[in-house]
């Protein structure tokens, strides 16, 4: 090689046209010479002979090589194998990711490279960008493995082109992983559209990561995250930004964002063919990044693979959907997946609807109870269609239905109440207080609102019978799931306890609706843990006699509320302050053991005499003990909108705070899973 190395650039479409500026930076600097570029056609020539007097081949040949010491081969990625091949015997070689198509390609590669005594370089950019260095930087102490590696390299939806391959042409996204957190792949699945795909992928160390790459939406997305217990780094390459988040604590480092890569990247091209040292990323890593794509490629869920020939027809295989919690946005859950998949239902008790859904005010929410948090309003606007289509049955709408502001509040005002209602377009009529169940003079304004309860006990006979009647849902009663683990292929493997008998069984795909055990299913599979806050509350029942059906509840200040169950003259009593016997935030993110408390329904009573006097004629029946589970440290206190969170893997979690959201949420997870197995929508 001459002292000054002369290199040709073979491809210089758009990204090619990046390389080209960053090497006559290089041959400003003196460090290079750029001999030629060669490209595919005379519009292609033409348009270059404007903007350069570098000399300029249609067409590759390999007498193009005479004199050169290396080519920059920026080409797509089919045309890696047939070039790289033919210039290796005669050149150095860098060229663009992915080095090929197919691991065997890249072997063969690698070997030429090496009995001709080469340099043979693939360009995976990333590794060579300052935020990779910097979070590998901030995270080398760290002995223990994230809970999760998020992973997001897409491109606006219309700059996808025909035949592109969301693999291979993003494989910064398994390049990444493997650079950060070198280890052995142990399983990998993933899910595609066609143009947008998913891979979730677990290492031999504990890694779980879910990497999606491809063309959506409508601006560009390079973003990496993880999750370490009491730490969460977040990168943006577009940015050039990391923030590391502890709670309590944000840093935000930036080591700025443009082309500054691409030139790091060829001037260590340059210091490799010089030193004659050996590439970086080397031929191993190489090879580790190309196997895991197309490992995720061959994984991919298609409807076809699940079809077993019998005879001449193909019988397809439904996918085995696994529900943790009979409780109302388990079986809601259940019964929308039925039609498409088999799925069975783990409930520790031995009926459904017992733990959470049954300790509820049994609300047919429109939204009045929220009036600070306009994002759960709207939540429960686009839901109640939904769980009305299905469990109309339920419902008892012989209620009237009144929202009151205290008199005695001071962050609810009646204009600010009514400009809420209004704004989010809610149903009701402003009425002169009924004085037999309230104190009007204690209020700013009583509003008779369109709400109405679910009746609980009719809404588990609905479900329970049609659970029972369908084929594909098997439902597994005083049954506790007491571990899991991912297999090697992809699939969940619960293990659980039934008639004193330990049982494993493997699924597609997890839905965890155990609420406030949440996160014990996401501490079996490696998934980041949720700060969640346990409230362990006490709702009292009373009976009073010859009332009428209604429901008060009064916002701000006292926050009281007083609802019928619907039958038996029996109503729901409780208060903001005075239903909660002991509140806490676990550290593990698990439920505490809880102190046996003194009942308070005393009290419960005493200040719901405050504002309620038909409460004088109430007796006491009995109360209700339960756990309420919500998001701890949530900035919106007021609101408790349902959270469906996918933690990748076939998974996913449902933190409900509404029974009226049941079955919307069920269908987002039902086309989630569409989606992943490519059957059912």
């Amino acid at each position: 090689m001459s002292s000054i190395p002369k290199i040709l650039i073979i491809g210089v479409g758009h990204f090619g046209y990046q390389h080209l500026l960053e090497w006559q930076k290089l041959s400003d600097e003196g460090k290079v010479v750029i001999e030629g570029l060669v490209v595919t056609s005379d519009a292609s020539r033409l348009r270059l002979q404007k903007i350069t007097k570098l000399s300029i081949h249609v067409g590759f040949d390999v007498s193009l090589l005479k004199g050169i010491d290396a080519v920059d081969i920026v080409t797509p990625a089919d045309t890696h194998f047939e070039l790289v091949s033919a210039c290796l015997p005669f050149v150095d070689v860098l060229v663009e990711k992915p080095l090929c198509i197919e691991p065997q390609q890249a072997k063969e590669l690698f070997y030429l490279a090496d009995k001709n005594q080469h340099c043979l370089m693939v360009g995976h950019i990333f590794r060579y960008h300052p935020l990779t260095k910097l979070l590998k930087e901030k995270t080398k102490d760290f002995t223990q493995t994230p809970d999760l590696v998020n992973v997001e390299f897409t491109n606006p939806l219309q700059e996808h082109e025909k035949n592109q391959d969301p693999f291979l042409e993003w494989t910064h996204v398994f390049d990444l992983l493997n650079d950060i957190f070198p280890s052995t792949i142990d399983s990998c699945g993933a899910w595609s559209d066609g143009h947008l795909v998913e891979s979730s992928v677990t290492t031999t160390i504990g890694v779980n990561a879910v990497l999606r790459s491809g063309w959506t939406g409508l601006e560009k997305v390079r973003k990496l995250s993880f999750h370490y217990e009491d730490y969460r780094f977040q990168a943006d390459f577009l940015d050039g930004a990391l923030i590391v988040k502890k709670r309590g604590e944000t840093k935000k480092y930036f080591v700025g964002s443009g082309p500054q890569t691409l030139y790091l990247e060829l001037t260590a091209f340059l210091q490799t063919i010089e030193n004659r040292s050996k590439p970086f990323p080397s031929p191993e890593q190489v090879m580790a990044t190309l196997e895991l794509a197309n490992r995720a490629k061959q994984s991919t869920r298609v409807k076809s693979e699940r079809g077993a020939t019998q005879g001449n027809k193909t019988k397809i295989q439904k996918p085995k959907v696994a529900i943790v919690g009979g409780g109302i946005f388990g079986a809601t859950c259940a019964l929308e997946l039925s039609q498409d998949y088999e799925v069975t239902v783990f409930e520790r008790n031995e009926k459904l609807l017992s733990e959470a859904s049954y300790f509820n005010q049994w609300r047919h929410h429109s939204g009045f109870h929220y009036p600070r948090s306009i994002e759960t309003i709207q939540e429960v606007q686009l839901a109640k269609v939904e769980f009305e289509s299905v469990f109309e049955d339920a419902i008892r709408r012989d209620v009237d239905a009144y929202f009151a502001v205290s008199g005695l509040g001071n962050e609810i005002t009646r204009e600010r109440y009514l400009a809420t209602c209004d704004a989010t377009g809610l149903k009701y009529k402003e009425v002169s207080a009924p004085s037999e169940i309230v104190h009007p003079e204690k209020l700013r304004v009583c509003l008779h609102t369109d709400e109405a309860v679910v009746d609980i006990n009719r809404l588990s006979e609905i479900l329970m019978g049609r659970i029972t009647d369908s084929t594909n849902i098997t439902l597994r009663l005083n049954c506790e799931v007491s571990n899991g683990s991912m297999q090697t292929e992809g699939s969940k493997k619960l293990v659980y306890q039934q008639d004193g008998v330990e049982h494993e069984e493997n699924f597609d795909f997890l839905v965890n609706a155990s609420y406030a055990n949440s996160n014990i299913i996401s501490k079996w599979f490696n998934f980041p843990v949720r700060p969640l806050r346990f409230d362990r509350l006490e709702l009292a029942v009373y009976e009073i006699p010859d009332a009428p059906r209604f429901m008060m509840t009064i916002l701000d200040g006292p926050f009281t509320s007083l609802t019928t169950l619907g039958h038996d003259n029996l109503f729901i009593l409780s208060h903001i302050h005075q239903s909660v016997l002991s509140s806490q935030v676990t550290v593990d993110g698990l439920p505490p053991t809880w102190d046996e408390s003194q009942l308070n329904h005393e009290n419960l009573l005493r200040h719901g005499l405050r504002y309620l006097p038909i409460l004088e004629k109430a007796n006491y029946v009995d109360s209700r003990i339960g756990i309420r589970t919500v998001t701890a440290y949530s900035e919106d206190f007021d609101g408790r909108p349902t959270v469906v969170m996918p933690h990748g893997f076939g998974c996913w979690s449902v933190l409900g705070g509404k029974i009226i959201t049941a079955v919307s949420n069920a269908r987002e997870i039902k086309r989630a899973i569409a989606q992943e197995s490519g059957i059912g929508g």
